[in-house]
């Protein structure tokens, strides 16, 4: 054959293949613009559906969270996922799938992610949790009225200070609801100490103190929202070794401590504004815990405390004012503790003084009760009237900004003041109606009587004749 021929037959090849390879191309795009277009519609969230966004790029495709979940949950796909890996904001993770029969009726889907970023709702004090390994394993169900049920478990992995393992197993069941999912958890009873390992494993107090006790939850989460609501069990919690027998005798900057009267208005008033169940609970409120983080989420934040005198006395002390979930849990550790070894009497006096009540014109720190009083009404402590004594309790909560307010308007809040007054225990009724009339009525007015001698030297609890008494009842 000629040169030329052979060349003709090649060049003719070429074009054969070339029109193939183009029609072959054009088939692949027509078949994956398909696929893509099938795939959207499948995955398309519906009007109002929890929805979140997976791919990159022009790639981005907008998903419902239900219509992805059922996806991965079906066999033909979930046995495709298995060995998967993903980054994400929680960390890699890594799917695995077990089938039907292996572990139980339902084939399983699981998630790894080791270590591992929980989000954690703002109530809380921080954004998330960072633990060593987590598991989610879930399996699907249909309801007889088509709706979808997930359940399966949550595992968290921890190391314990002596360098062992420690798993906390939960149980969970999701429904749909709405746009979203209801959770619903429950935290089998587990070592406190344990609990402490996963949620702040870097305290310095669980290498030297006993801590005894169990503690478990039931927790109901609606995502996407992200809301959550806690129903704690604790049981036999103790805590030991962290030397707090040593604050008996303890002394600050706040000068001298005095011995205030706890049947008296003062301690009264600030027990009915800090902490009403001072003398029932064991350091820390777990209702009052419960009713705070209710609250905070509805506001979207941190806007109610939810610290015991004896846990604001442990702040003081050791804990400081960072607002973390390790530094929160500190404090308890520590409240506990000296609920034992200090007992309540001396609690609440070590707290008279040393709380803080503000800062002077020249930013010095006024603390301790005795100081306070001396500072804005120019008495001590043990001649305070009931309404000074109400006054002082109604600064603890932001003894900064009440301080501010009482040096441009001599008072603080007429509506807390109220409040306080009209939750005070253990003394006379008669007292604390009538002063409770008198600073409802400057609150309905809106014109609060100014009780600072600095800028006028008519205390209000002098001019109502409701002198401080101490009452001889006992909380």
């Amino acid at each position: 054959m000629m040169p030329q021929a052979i060349n003709a037959s090649y060049r003719g090849l070429l074009r054969r293949l070339l029109r193939l390879a183009l029609v072959l191309a054009a088939a692949v795009i027509v078949l994956s613009g398909a696929l893509w277009a099938g795939l959207r519609i499948a995955l398309m969230p519906q009007t109002g559906e929890w929805a979140t966004e997976i791919g990159r790029g022009p790639f981005t495709l907008q998903v419902g969270v239900p219509q992805l979940v059922w996806l991965a949950t079906t066999p033909t796909i979930g046995a495709r996922l298995h060995g998967l890996r993903l980054r994400t904001r929680l960390g890699q993770l890594r799917l695995g799938w077990v089938p039907a029969g292996a572990d139980g009726p339902e084939p399983v889907l699981t998630v790894d992610c080791e270590p591992c970023r929980l989000p954690l709702p703002a109530a809380l004090g921080q954004t998330a949790l960072d633990v060593p390994a987590a598991q989610l394993a879930l399996s699907r169900e249909i309801t007889q009225d088509n709706g979808q049920h997930l359940r399966g478990t949550l595992l968290l992995g921890a190391v314990r200070p002596d360098s062992t393992d420690a798993v906390l197993a939960a149980r969970w069941q999701a429904r749909s609801q709405g746009a979203g999912w209801a959770v619903t958890m429950d935290w089998p009873d587990a070592p406190a100490r344990d609990w402490l390992a996963l949620l702040a494993p870097g305290l310095p107090e669980l290498t030297v103190a006993r801590i005894d006790g169990l503690i478990g939850a039931t927790a109901e989460l609606q995502l996407p929202r992200g809301t959550l609501q806690l129903v704690p069990r604790v049981s036999g919690l103790a805590v030991g070794g962290l030397g707090t027998e040593a604050w008996a005798h303890a002394r600050s900057s706040c000068g001298p401590h005095r011995a205030h009267d706890a049947r008296g208005w003062l301690a009264r008033a600030v027990l009915a504004a800090e902490d009403q169940r001072f003398y029932e609970h064991p350091g820390i409120d777990l209702a009052e815990l419960q009713a705070s983080l209710a609250h905070n989420q509805a506001q979207g934040g941190i806007r109610r405390g939810a610290s015991t005198v004896t846990q604001q006395l442990a702040k003081l002390m050791v804990a400081g004012d960072e607002r973390t979930l390790s530094r929160k849990l500190r404090e308890l550790l520590y409240a506990l503790e000296i609920e034992q070894t200090l007992g309540k009497a001396r609690i609440l006096q070590l707290y008279l003084n040393m709380a803080p009540w503000g800062e002077t014109a020249e930013g010095q720190l006024v603390c301790g009760a005795d100081a306070a009083a001396r500072h804005y009404f120019g008495v001590p402590a043990a001649r305070l009237t009931a309404r000074q004594s109400v006054t002082l309790a109604a600064m603890l909560h932001n003894p900064r900004r009440e301080a501010e307010r009482w040096a441009t308007q001599g008072s603080v809040s007429p509506d807390r003041l109220v409040w306080i007054a009209e939750q005070v225990r253990g003394v006379p009724g008669r007292q604390r109606r009538a002063l409770v009339a008198v600073l409802r009525a400057e609150a309905d007015s809106g014109v609060s009587e100014v009780v600072s001698p600095v800028l006028r030297a008519t205390p209000a609890a002098a001019a109502m004749g409701l002198p401080d008494q101490r009452v001889a009842s006992r909380p």
